[in-house]
């Protein structure tokens, strides 16, 4: 007999035995509840105690072996189961991608100086105004850098200058040199506006 025929023979064996406990606990307490001899009463209500212990040992033993049968097949799943396929190591970042990100950085250190050069974040409303407009420039640095190629090709310089008059900040006065890009092509102003290096397109 397999394990499992066994478990659910002890397992329907205990719930006969917890169920014909019950029922002569039931019926010798209804005995005590009218019995007119005090002693038969105490003596059927000792009966009804020492039954309802035998009741609680039986259902707990019934809980072991339901969680020992859940154990085991666990363990026999887990034994069947194959490894998992270890997990290929992500490809390394082009040069482009590592670019963008220190650009990225780059633009985020900067105008954060800015934003909280002009509110103060000890006070909750310089605070909460400060976060809003972080928000608001991560969204705006998001649309920018939807295309690489172009996000690579702006002016960083005149990039933050634009970000911050955007949020209306002050941009700052100076700021760290730009890490390096690979070459994309020559710089143009940010989009949707004319170049802000001091003189026009045209």
């Amino acid at each position: 007999m397999s394990s499992t025929a066994i478990a659910e023979a002890q397992d329907q064996a205990l719930g006969i035995f917890a169920d014909a406990v019950l029922k002569l606990a039931l019926h010798i307490q209804r005995e005590a509840m009218v019995a007119e001899d005090l002693d038969q009463a105490i003596r059927a209500a000792g009966a009804v105690h020492r039954l309802g212990r035998g009741l609680r040992q039986t259902v707990a033993l019934q809980a072991k072996l339901a969680r020992d049968a859940r154990t085991e097949a666990v363990k026999a799943q887990a034994e069947v189961r194959p490894a998992p396929a270890s997990k290929p190591e992500p490809a390394p970042l082009d040069a482009k991608t590592i670019a963008a990100r220190r650009r990225r950085d780059w633009l985020t250190r900067g105008v954060e100086r800015c934003v909280w050069n002009e509110y103060e974040r000890d006070e909750d409303s310089g605070e909460f105004t400060g976060e809003s407009l972080l928000e608001d420039f991560h969204e705006r640095l998001a649309d920018i850098m939807a295309d690489p190629d172009a996000f690579l090709a702006l002016d960083p310089d005149a990039l933050v200058v634009q970000l911050c008059q955007e949020l209306g900040l002050t941009p700052p006065k100076f700021h760290p040199p730009a890490p390096p890009v690979p070459p994309v092509g020559p710089p143009v102003g940010p989009p949707g506006t004319a170049a802000l290096n001091g003189h026009d397109s045209s």
